[in-house]
């Protein structure tokens, strides 16, 4: 779950959904946001039923609906096959998944594979048939905003998004400009590397200026962040720029290094012919030992996303003084707005920029030059040609354990390119067709349940002093809702409002990298224009379509996209434990999160402040080890056949969101089957309702990784491996032991 401006210090119920306070402005700001990984539709996931009402259910103890029957046979399918001679006190994951496993395989483009990704999946699909359609004639555009020429404006948004799709999609075009978008580029930074003004060369600082305008972030990075201690204001942050290699580890891997220097020595290749290629050799080992070295000052993933690590502001004086080869002062000032006056700035990782300092002193200008194209580079060979672009897919493809040579199907490349860069007009679109104001109710009412029973949990937890018990139970009742999609900041129901937002961008179906430029200088602008203003809490982070959710602490919201409330997690139609048990854990997942080891760091206005006295904070800290040991003993097997332990500090916010959530959302069920019970579901009836509950939890999770992928996520990812977020959770919970008659009805760790 995650933000942070263009930057994300919060949390996402899925891997990394925004980046970690480490700068990397490699990718605008919306393409921050998407993790979806698509699948292959199963028989039981589909759109909205069209009939009404909030509970739909039939007279009788066994619902027999078609809707019914449907989700029952997938729960069935997968099941392990053999699941009696399963123990789902000690194994849930593969008593619940083993089935799904069996009968579900990657695509030769995909690293990892889960029921979310088939949710992603099917909406992805759906908006593929939206642009590669004509204009909805008969759409129906919202009462309140169909006036005068919003038609007109809604057909032009559409043509945008579609110009948008078409561009990306015309590989005709993009094979027939070659490299020559990215040379053009790169030819521009020579010219500036060999310039000299009043007889000086250029400097290191104007170097990083012009290639952050190009979307890249080498050596380091600044953008605008919600500022954590008074979160209404923006302000500026500076950290650690781009490392081509997802983690430290891979820096002394000999095996990834290699690789990688293969992809540098490729791309050069490419871009500025073979006829050089032992100079790119040269070159390539060059920048690896420079971002070695790098890579060794940089801090641990699991410091970096931490608030009292991140957090130091300073004055820009004393942040200049940190690297008095780089000026912070003049980077800053070629991006803010020219009326911004520069006070205090956030170093995110103050350890690093001394050590920086000496890095530069034992490397060469020439290393150093190579190193920025690089990440320049990096940050558009992605937009060129499949023949150009090669080495550094393969690179990428290696890492996450797929087929060097695989290249996904170009639509799905251009939808991603649609969500990251016209992410709102797109919402537009997905809105109309799958999510109703029925959902949209039933949403708001599993939410408020669970916020409701942790109102109530905080009230008798004795280790907490009745002065933190007040404030925490003040932060559920400030906490935002946001479910589906915005209503504001932009509103996606109004098509001017859409209209006026994406009018700088000049988007032309002629040219796919040339939109690339466009949405860059439109983000670009964006970010740092948000200095003059009051932080912005109605914006989204994730598009409609995202199947996801977030926390963010600095605004204390929770966000719901419409794209994660869709089958089998949401529906209206099956008994409601499903919805509770999948969705509403969800939804737990991330209220939990505002009390986790990073959330629970900030009051009930959204700012950081340490609230918490002594003697509670003693006892959370107590409790939290248990998790980081639970956790810890859980480990992988890598591709070389080894054992590596899942990092139990790094992923200790997640599951304690995980466990928390769960064991809101149970408590939120009962109180409603008390109220009328839910009937069962056909061919499941020997289980009683509360291990169906469990059953629709363990199912969310079903999902695998290839093995290098899961080697990288270990190594970044602050979320557990699937089969772990069963297993530890569900070991977590008093009620799932109770359920399943567990030898010991003791979670092995709780917390809330």
């Amino acid at each position: 779950m995650v933000h942070q401006t263009a930057l994300i210090a919060s949390a996402a119920i899925l891997g990394s959904a925004i980046a970690s306070p480490v700068i990397d402005l490699q990718r605008p700001l919306n393409d921050l946001n998407k993790r979806a990984n698509p699948r292959v539709t199963p028989p039981f996931i589909g759109g909205w039923s069209s009939s009404g009402g909030v509970n739909r259910r039939q007279d009788g103890d066994v619902c027999t609906t078609d809707s019914c029957k449907k989700f029952a046979d997938s729960v069935i399918a997968g099941r392990a096959k053999n699941y009696t001679e399963v123990d789902p006190c000690t194994d849930f994951a593969t008593y619940t998944c083993a089935g799904w496993w069996e009968s579900h395989d990657f695509r030769p483009d995909q690293s990892n594979i889960g029921v979310l990704s088939i949710m992603a999946d099917v909406n992805n699909a759906l908006m593929r048939t939206i642009l590669e359609s004509p204009y909805p004639d008969n759409t129906t555009i919202n009462s309140t905003y169909a006036v005068g020429n919003a038609k007109e404006l809604d057909k032009q948004n559409f043509a945008k998004m579609i110009a948008a799709y078409d561009s990306c999609m015309d590989t005709e075009a993009i094979d027939a400009v070659g490299p020559e978008p990215l040379q053009e580029i790169l030819s521009a930074y020579e010219k500036l590397q060999n310039s000299t003004t009043s007889g000086n060369a250029t400097d290191l600082t104007d170097k990083l200026i012009w290639v952050q305008r190009y979307g890249a972030s080498g050596i380091v990075g600044a953008t605008t962040w919600a500022d954590d201690k008074t979160p209404d204001v923006t302000t500026v942050a500076i950290g650690p720029g781009l490392l081509g290699l997802d983690a430290k580890e891979y820096y002394t891997d000999k095996e990834a290094t290699a690789n990688y220097t293969t992809a540098i020595v490729g791309m050069y290749d490419k871009l500025y012919g073979e006829q050089d290629h032992e100079k790119h050799v040269s070159l390539a080992n060059d920048i690896v030992k420079f971002e070695q070295a790098l890579s060794a000052a940089t801090p641990d993933a699991a410091d970096a996303a931490s608030v009292e690590y991140y957090y130091n502001p300073k004055p820009i004086a004393e942040a200049d003084a940190l690297l008095p080869e780089i000026s912070f002062t003049r980077l800053i000032k070629a991006f803010a707005p020219s009326n911004y006056t520069i006070g205090n700035v956030l170093v995110l990782a103050p350890e690093f920029f001394p050590k920086v300092s000496g890095i530069l002193s034992n490397t060469t200008s020439q290393t150093v030059d190579g190193y920025l194209k690089w990440t320049l580079i990096q940050n558009w060979a992605t937009r060129l040609s499949n023949e150009v672009s090669a080495p550094y897919r393969r690179l990428q493809n290696e890492l996450a354990g797929k087929d060097p040579e695989a290249v996904g199907e170009r639509w799905r490349t251009c939808l991603t390119d649609v969500d990251s860069n016209l992410a709102w007009i797109e919402s537009a679109f997905f809105v109309r067709e799958a999510f109703s104001p029925e959902a949209k109710t039933y949403g708001e009412r599993i939410i408020t349940d669970i916020e409701n029973v942790f109102q109530e949990k905080l009230k008798g937890y004795e280790w907490m002093s009745s002065e933190v018990k007040t404030k925490a139970i003040q932060k559920v009742l400030n906490m935002v809702e946001k479910i589906g999609y915005p209503d504001i900041s932009p509103n996606v129901q109004d098509p001017k409002a859409l209209a006026d937002l994406y009018a700088p961008v000049n988007v032309t179906s002629d040219s796919w990298f040339k939109n690339g430029l466009a949405y860059n200088n439109f983000t670009l602008t964006n970010t740092w224009n948000d200095l003059l203003h009051p932080t912005d809490k109605n914006r989204w982070y994730m598009s409609a379509p995202t199947v996801n959710a977030y926390f963010n602490p600095p605004t204390n919201e929770i966000a719901f996209p419409a794209g994660i409330m869709q089958q089998p997690l949401f529906n209206l139609d099956l008994p409601e434990f499903v919805s509770y048990g999948a969705f509403g854990a969800v939804a737990g997942h991330e209220l939990t999160h505002a009390f986790d080891s990073s959330g629970s760091h900030y009051d009930e206005t959204g700012a950081y402040n340490d609230w918490w006295d002594n003697s509670t904070l003693a006892a959370f800290n107590n409790k939290t080890q248990c998790f980081v040991d639970q956790y810890s003993k859980f480990s992988i097997t890598t591709p070389a056949g080894e054992q590596l332990n899942v990092n139990g500090q790094l992923t200790l916010g997640e599951n304690i969101a995980d466990g928390g959530g769960l064991g809101a959302a149970f408590a939120a069920w009962k109180k409603r089957n008390e109220e009328k019970a839910d009937q069962s579901l056909p061919g499941l009836e020997e289980y009683t309702l509360e291990q169906l509950f469990y059953l629709a939890f363990g199912g969310v999770w079903c999902g695998e990784r290839r093995p290098a992928e899961a080697v990288r996520r270990i190594y970044s990812d602050p979320h557990s491996p699937p089969n772990f977020r069963i297993i530890g959770t569900v070991a977590n919970q008093r009620g799932f032991k109770e359920a399943f008659n567990c030898p010991s009805k003791e979670p092995t760790c709780e917390l809330w």
